[in-house]
């Protein structure tokens, strides 16, 4: 048996369309030369796939048995088809980007939003790594692209790195969170009350920056960071976009000591190397990320 793309992409247009006129239009191919590809299909196959009796071609029962794996079939040789058009244009196939867990998943939904109006068929995987593992898979050539929150810019030299906004953060709790028992908060007191931190923040190398409590528990995922932080179990530093709905929601409070009385913000940067792959799609992802970040300054 000798069945061709053409004779599957052939007969699921004909039984989609209901009509070998409609289908030799959408294929581009005159009716009688569709016609006779679907003869040869049936030849091959040994079986009546559409009833011809009527005016317009009906799927037998045997045409209906092999439908869903003909659908099936013509639609991986159309998107190996794209895939073959795009590696011919050096349009890459899969994008790997390693990202903190601070990076805002709005700002993904927006980037992959915009990507997929031009690039439909890329393939894009992104993993939480810490910058120790962003900056070995950006050496060794796994990684495409890694976004992380830094604190020394000199630690990045064998990288190219591109800033991409200062990510505000701000102090908050649960609104019966013990820290909010007392009369007026301080740094003191802040000490005394146990506090959350991101596992993040030490990749980053901010830990000592943020960490205030003598009593402290390291959270890896953000998920379960914010659901600890809004079921009471202690204060934070976090990033605002990550809570902000929250805050506004009376879900979480936030608050202020007289010690920390500016913005405490810390940079969220683009990590890639010169000799890393230079596709259209890598760097039109780069210009989103650049581009929409502002929004999170």
């Amino acid at each position: 048996m000798n069945i061709s793309y053409e004779q599957i992409r052939a007969f699921v247009s004909v039984a989609d369309t209901g009509s070998f006129s409609a289908a030799a239009k959408q294929l581009n191919r005159h009716r009688t030369t569709l016609g006779q590809v679907i003869n040869n299909l049936e030849i091959e196959t040994n079986l009546i796939l559409f009833d011809r009796s009527s005016k317009f071609p009906v799927l037998t029962e045997h045409g209906k048995s092999l439908y869903n794996h003909a659908k099936n079939l013509s639609e991986y040789t159309q998107s190996f088809e794209q895939v073959c058009l795009s590696v011919e244009k050096g349009i890459e196939s899969d994008i790997t980007i390693y990202h903190s867990d601070v990076v805002p998943v709005a700002l993904i939904q927006q980037v992959m939003k915009a990507i997929r109006k031009e690039y439909r068929d890329v393939n894009i995987h992104w993993f939480h790594k810490s910058n120790a593992e962003t900056l070995a898979g950006i050496k060794n050539g796994e990684v495409d692209i890694g976004l992380v929150l830094i604190n020394d810019t000199n630690a990045i030299s064998q990288t190219d790195y591109v800033y991409l906004l200062s990510m505000p953060f701000c102090l908050c709790a649960a609104p019966d969170a013990p820290i909010f028992s007392e009369p007026k908060i301080s740094l003191n007191e802040m000490k005394k009350h146990r506090q959350l931190v991101l596992e993040d923040y030490f990749s980053a190398g901010i830990e000592k920056m943020v960490t205030v409590s003598n009593y402290y528990q390291r959270i890896e995922n953000m998920n379960v960071f914010l659901s600890l932080l809004t079921s009471g179990d202690g204060w934070a530093f976090v990033p605002r976009h990550a809570v902000q709905e929250m805050i506004n929601n009376n879900v979480l409070k936030e608050f202020r000591v007289k010690e920390l009385s500016a913005t405490v913000r810390f940079p969220l940067a683009n990590w890639s190397t010169y000799q890393s792959k230079t596709g259209p799609v890598r760097q039109r992802l780069l210009e989103l990320l650049s581009e929409f970040a502002k929004q999170y300054d």
